[in-house]
């Protein structure tokens, strides 16, 4: 039997995909799969039998019964990081931790009578082939768009493979024009996680923001830093608030542009043993002066980047104690398509204790405050000005 396929990753997708994960629940205790359960759950084939046998209700289709049973064991473990994603959340999750996503250059809305309405990027596939803002979404591929499909759903069945074709059947909603078949080619977009601009109250300032961590990422800070540097920045604030985390991988490389030699973090598994993530050689941002910006939603990987910079003396943390979520997930690909995701190993710190149970707790503490959202980018900023750091 083949195992499946194992992708390590430090973060789930956002609040989002946890409650896909989680919906499910105890649910759905039935289906063929559950009835030939191996006798070591007599009770789950117990159960299933009597849902099958005597409830009242229609039963969902063979996979989703199945699912649900999955999703019930692994809630079970009482682990919040560990979930299932159906194959539509798989789907958009992976495009989101590559970086980009193929896909026919349009947004998608419900409107208020449940009617689903494409919006064309300007120049994209969708608007070249036609397409108008605002036109209605009927089939795909054939397939008609029927109302119980998620707006997820619906984004994955639009994405596919750069190149590949894709035949929509659009309605402009108007009497004079029937509905139309239109053909696209998918081109690649980008899924941009790092936007970079200069400190607007002070312009020697760049400030780098990093939204979550693909693969695109280490490469994304990369050219920020440089195109601030080209711009005239002297020092730079990287901005970690609401980063939920993303790939080890991707935040240890981070991690590497602003170090000059030592550990990053380490691995923990089963039995105590997993890889050391250490600096190579000089990164080419390590002698830039710098601060960083955290809050209470800086969870997981976002955490390694700020634990190494913050450990290694690089620059101090403004803001809030981040979240405090120390373990690392594998996301294993199941024969459907979804992938379930398992906690396998924990992380420590380049001191080699792991990340404490309250987060990091930052130098310069600023209180959350609604009434002025950027308090703590203003700190570090504050900070590298009062220690002739910009020039």
């Amino acid at each position: 039997m083949n195992k499946p396929a194992r992708h390590p990753i430090a973060f789930l997708l956002g609040i989002g995909a946890l409650l896909v994960g989680l919906g499910g629940g105890l649910g759905f205790l039935a289906g063929r799969w559950l009835t030939s359960a191996p006798h070591s759950f007599p009770l789950l084939s117990e159960a299933s039998a009597l849902v099958v046998t005597e409830y009242l209700g229609p039963l969902p289709d063979a996979a989703n019964l199945e699912r649900g049973a999955v999703r019930g064991w692994v809630q079970s473990l009482g682990d919040p990081y560990s979930l299932l994603v159906d194959p539509a959340g798989r789907e958009l999750e992976t495009d989101t931790l590559t970086g980009e996503y193929g896909g026919i250059g349009a947004d998608i809305l419900r409107d208020g009578s449940g009617l689903v309405r494409l919006m064309p990027f300007v120049d994209g596939p969708a608007e070249r082939g036609g397409i108008h803002e605002g036109e209605v979404l009927l089939a795909i591929d054939g397939v008609e768009v029927v109302a119980d499909w998620s707006v997820e759903e619906i984004t994955s069945r639009l994405r596919g493979p750069v190149g590949s074709a894709v035949r929509l059947t659009v309605d402009s909603s108007q009497d004079v024009e029937a509905p139309r078949s239109v053909e696209l080619v998918r081109e690649t977009f980008p899924l941009p996680t790092v936007s970079a601009y200069l400190y607007p109250d002070d312009v020697r300032i760049g400030v780098v923001r990093i939204s979550l961590f693909s693969a695109a990422t280490p490469g994304e800070v990369d050219r920020g830093l440089d195109d601030l540097s080209s711009r005239g920045a002297a020092a730079f604030v990287l901005d970690l608030r609401g980063n939920p985390g993303g790939l080890l991988d991707s935040a240890v490389d981070t991690a590497r542009l602003f170090l000059q030699e030592g550990t990053v973090a380490t691995e923990v598994r089963i039995g105590g043993s997993g890889p050391t993530f250490r600096v190579e050689s000089a990164g080419r941002w390590e002698n830039w002066p710098l601060a960083v910006v955290v809050d209470g939603h800086t969870a997981s990987a976002a955490e390694v980047l700020a634990g190494a910079l913050q450990q290694h003396a690089r620059g101090p943390l403004a803001g809030e104690p981040t979240l405090g979520k120390g373990t690392v997930q594998s996301i294993f690909i199941l024969a459907d398509g979804s992938s379930l995701h398992l906690t396998t190993a924990h992380w420590t710190l380049p001191d080699g204790e792991p990340l404490p149970a309250g987060g990091l707790v930052p130098e310069l503490a600023v209180e959350l405050n609604p009434a002025d959202p950027d308090a703590s980018l203003r700190a570090a900023a504050d900070w590298l000005r009062e220690q002739g750091l910009v020039r």
